[in-house]
């Protein structure tokens, strides 16, 4: 069972291995979706592309903004830390999560694991850790658009709009119920105050819907991952996802959706929701 534990409870060879393993997907494994062209690290940030971007290779039904978020976005993280283990051949390797302080050992955001802000004079380039622009070993490959800036982009705090969630705002959204539909939902406040914001905040290339170019991507979206386990402790009458039945696409019997119909899938398995709601079930657990 691999273990998912806070990014600041790692040792420093922990994270050392971590950050190897995610240059290694970046740089030596092939892409799977378009070989040759691209790695496979960027297969990921264009699943999470074709989740958010219209057109002919959106995936659907949407899994932003509605139920499928939750469901959706753990096996996007499941099949990356599967995909870094395979690349450096350690099944040791797991997510950490970053639970959105920022001082102290809880900053992420240090030469020896994530780098740190962008530079402003440098086009919002980061230019510390082992993701900067100058190192060469982390180019950007996939954008919104056709191209765009080959270095990764911070802007933290820039946006008016984003904050990083503090405890009394984890606290209000685990305190939503049901799971989803509706405004005061905890799907839907949660992915409104705790998960949009934080992406808004470090800026950059986590403001797009590209927003797996940056390596934090992966972190963020594990604590959101482990929040949902919370919820469900929490509220142990409510379902755990719904609608249970009922809406075709995005009830309990639904097939989650990573490719659209004629483009070739990012991987071989497929899950519907009610397979997924257990992380044990899929190989892994929190610390």
């Amino acid at each position: 069972m691999d273990l998912r534990r806070n990014h600041r409870d790692l040792s420093s060879s922990q994270k050392t291995a971590f950050v190897d393993a995610v240059l290694a997907l970046k740089n030596n494994v092939d892409s799977v979706l378009h070989p040759g062209a691209q790695k496979r690290y960027d297969d990921f940030v264009e699943v999470h592309k074709n989740a958010m971007v219209s057109g002919p290779a959106m995936i659907m039904p949407m899994p932003h903004g509605g139920p499928l978020f939750y469901p959706w976005h753990r096996i996007l993280l499941r099949q990356f830390e599967l995909a870094l283990q395979t690349a450096v051949n350690d099944t040791s390797i797991t997510l950490p999560y970053w639970d959105w302080e920022y001082s102290g050992t809880s900053n992420p955001f240090t030469p020896d694991f994530l780098g740190g802000d962008g530079d402003a004079t440098q086009g919002g380039h980061v230019t510390t850790g082992p993701f900067a622009y100058s190192g060469g070993q982390f180019p950007i490959r996939v954008w919104d658009g056709p191209a765009g800036d080959p270095g990764l982009r911070r802007e933290f705090g820039e946006d008016a709009t984003s904050w990083l969630p503090t405890l009394s705002d984890i606290s209000a959204g685990l305190a939503k119920t049901p799971y989803s539909p509706g405004p005061s939902s905890f799907e839907r406040v949660s992915e409104g105050v705790l998960h949009n914001p934080v992406h808004r905040w470090v800026g950059g290339n986590m403001a797009d819907a590209t927003s797996p170019n940056d390596p934090v991507f992966f972190l963020h979206h594990a604590f959101l991952d482990l929040l949902w386990e919370r919820w469900k402790v929490q509220h142990p009458t409510m379902p755990p996802y719904s609608p249970e039945t009922g809406a075709k696409g995005y009830d309990l019997g639904s097939k989650l959706v990573f490719n659209a119909r004629g483009n070739p899938s990012p991987w071989r398995e497929t899950w519907t929701v009610k397979q997924i709601l257990a992380p044990t079930d899929l190989g892994y657990s929190y610390a």
